[in-house]
């Protein structure tokens, strides 16, 4: 039986290690490694360890740098306090411009054929030609059809305007005035007379003697109509918008035009008390304070009438609340003209007195520096994120795939 030589132990003169792939590069180059005997990143010169980190920071640096560009910029345009007036008044043009596109979008041809439908079923001629005009405005008028039933109508209107007792009893009281137009032909010019301030005093004398309640109110505009027509020839003619906004809401009153709100503060300015102290000169601070206001309130109504018409000034009041709603709607009707009452009719109260204001280029740029911060910073908090989740779930992946 053969023997086979023992088996001897030897051991190479340089220790073997097992190279890996990824690693195959820096036993090549004799890099150090973290990883690897002797190649922690201490013993690497210092000179190569230098630029190594200054490159890192400066890459650092500059994906910090938008968003702290934008940071800063947030914080200087928030230190001016943009949002303390966010609203300014718009000046005409864009006030026009609000207004045409309001018009354009409410008014479309089938809105418009749908309107008119709805007003010549009604026979209401008023608010036919409150249309027409606004329909031009955005060019559009009525198709054929309409157009005839609409001349019908108004052929058939003019022959109940044209009589004389309609006429008559409208003038006596503006209340029984059947329709806009004979309001305007009959009760209107007997009312910026001082008859019609006169009437109107008659008619609480024959409330006072059968112990009816007096309107005071209208008591107190009739007065002021008075005194302001025979202030007119003093004056100049200075007077005359107090007359005509005296006027004004003196026939609101009487048709039930005012608003619950905006009569309360009519009656709060158009006092008996403070007028009869103020005559004799008796009255306070607070007295000639109320009247400044109450002047410039008429003055601000018959800004409205003085665009539009006596009739449409006094229809208009409805849409106000207050003297700051009166003061709007005078704005309104600087751009509007004769359309004003229209455009309130078809835009609405809140849509219209919108279109008079509009955000401050201030504000917009704020308002877009805080957007541009916040979405710089989040995208970074998902990316820093997102590189700390998946930076596992990657190096399991390369591992397997190696």
């Amino acid at each position: 039986m053969r023997r086979e030589p023992p088996l001897v132990a030897t051991r190479p003169k340089d220790p073997q290690r097992p190279v890996l792939r990824a690693e195959r590069r820096y036993a090549e180059t004799d890099a150090p490694r973290r990883d690897l005997p002797g190649g922690d990143l201490r013993s690497e010169p210092r000179g190569h360890r230098r630029p190594r980190r200054r490159r890192r920071g400066l890459a650092r640096s500059i994906r910090a740098l938008p968003l702290l560009v934008s940071l800063l910029l947030m914080v200087w345009t928030l230190s001016t306090n943009p949002f303390a007036r966010p609203f300014l008044q718009a000046s005409t043009a864009e006030v026009r411009q609000a207004l045409d596109a309001g018009l354009a979008r409410a008014l479309s041809p089938e809105r418009l054929a749908q309107q008119i439908a709805e007003a010549l079923e009604a026979q209401d001629l008023d608010r036919i030609d409150m249309l027409l005009p606004l329909a031009a405005r955005v060019g559009q008028q009525p198709d054929a059809a309409q157009a005839r039933q609409i001349e019908e109508l108004r052929e058939a209107k003019d022959s109940v305007w044209g009589k004389v007792a309609t006429c008559g009893t409208c003038a006596a009281d503006i209340a029984n005035c059947p329709s806009l137009q004979m309001l305007a032909y009959c009760g209107i010019p007997l009312e910026l007379t001082p008859l019609g301030d006169l009437n109107a005093l008659r008619r609480a004398g024959g409330d006072w003697l059968s112990g009816s309640d007096v309107d005071g109110v209208e008591v107190t505009l009739a007065t002021v109509g008075l005194a302001a027509t025979g202030a007119l020839v003093v004056t100049g003619g200075s007077s005359a918008s107090v007359k005509a906004g005296a006027t004004a809401l003196r026939m609101g009153r009487r048709l039930r035009t005012l608003t619950p709100s905006f009569l309360d503060e009519l009656a709060r300015l158009a006092d008996p008390g403070m007028l009869r102290r103020l005559a004799s000169g008796s009255g306070a601070a607070a007295d000639t304070a109320r009247l400044a206001r109450a002047e410039a309130l008429a003055g601000d109504v018959s800004r409205v009438v003085g665009n539009t018409s006596m009739t449409d000034g006094v229809l208009l009041l409805r849409h106000v609340d207050s003297a700051e709603d009166a003061a709007r709607l005078a704005r309104v009707s600087d751009v509007a003209g004769s359309e004003t009452r229209g455009v309130m009719e078809v835009l609405g109260k809140s849509r219209t007195f919108r279109a008079l204001v509009r955000v401050s280029d201030h504000a917009i740029a704020a308002g877009l520096m805080v957007w541009l911060a916040l979405a710089q910073a989040l995208t970074a908090l998902g990316g820093w994120l997102g590189a700390r989740l998946l930076r596992p779930a990657a190096r399991g992946l390369a591992a397997r795939v190696a």
